[in-house]
């Protein structure tokens, strides 16, 4: 059941709904069958039965046990590898939609998988050693699986409650995403170019004029309503035009108005600096800047003077 709860807190992410769909039930069928296929035993062993099961001594699971743990372990190395692809799906959806990643990106979600994957590519190497060199560890190994095991639930599930949504407070509609494209896909949009080339005037005018970068939480589809142009289209003049997503568009423009109100206002400290800037925290700001200038903001500026 890991993998699949895994699978779909990522997949739900990036949906606009609350509630499982009826395919969505499938991921927890395998769970259900072998529950169910384990009724006898659950029910009808004596504990004295079951401890001798469990030993080894009574052979009635023995194969369906070895075939419970290579499905055990190819679920939850299959489930990470799937996982961790939708993250990354997730990953650009912000960048194309949102300015600012405060709350709603999910590194440490993309810590978790990383360590499943770890310890579940452990447990399987352990296991391998085990059953075909017979080798015998000095620790208890399965004691050690399940207690990490149970850590990183505690951990996903305390991260998770403090997690936003994309669509929380109603900030965005489903319908409003888009998605980076390929340029065959630019092609068959329907922009024409000299749409495009007018529009991105207008952009450019309106980021210099009005400065909507100033506001922490602006998204794609607050620029495309002031431009009337659809949140795909402006997407891709920012793509095409500007040769980068919009969360790069938009946080250039913050970077470069830090550093004019830096030379404007010596004695302002940076972070001050930064969120009148339209930055709405310290470490989003670091990060963000070290991107764009490749270096820290501090060093940027002694280098100017």
């Amino acid at each position: 059941l890991h993998g699949p709860f895994l699978y779909l807190y990522v997949l739900y992410s990036l949906r606009d709904q609350k509630h499982l769909s009826k395919l969505d039930y499938l991921h927890f069928l395998p769970a259900a069958l072998i529950y169910l296929y384990m009724i006898p035993f659950y029910f009808g062993y004596s504990a004295e039965e079951k401890v001798m099961v469990d030993k080894g001594l009574i052979d009635d699971y023995g194969t369906f046990s070895e075939l419970l743990v290579i499905l055990f372990l190819v679920s939850g190395i299959s489930y990470v590898l799937v996982t961790y692809r939708k993250l990354r799906r997730y990953d650009h959806i912000i960048d194309e939609n949102f300015s600012s990643h405060h709350n709603i990106k999910l590194n440490w979600l993309r810590f978790a998988i990383l360590s499943f994957f770890g310890l579940f590519v452990s447990a399987a190497i352990i296991i391998s050693l085990e059953r075909t060199m017979n080798l015998q560890f000095p620790f208890d190994p399965d004691l050690i699986f399940y207690s990490f095991i149970v850590i990183f639930v505690v951990y996903i599930g305390y991260s998770g409650i403090r997690q936003q949504n994309l669509f929380s407070g109603g900030k965005i509609e489903k319908s409003e995403l888009v998605e980076i494209k390929s340029e065959t896909e630019y092609k068959n949009s329907g922009l024409k170019s000299e749409v495009a080339a007018a529009k991105h005037k207008e952009l450019l005018d309106l980021m210099e004029t009005e400065k909507p970068y100033l506001t922490p939480k602006l998204a794609l589809s607050d620029l495309s309503k002031k431009l009337d142009i659809s949140s795909n289209h402006l997407s891709q003049i920012i793509n095409q035009y500007e040769g980068s997503n919009f969360h790069d568009f938009v946080n250039t423009y913050r970077v470069n108005e830090f550093i004019e109100r830096s030379k404007n206002e010596p004695n302002v400290k940076f972070l001050a600096l930064a969120l009148d800037s339209g930055f709405n925290s310290k470490s989003s700001f670091n990060n963000v800047f070290k991107k764009i200038k490749n270096t820290t903001p501090s060093q940027y500026i002694e280098n100017l003077k």
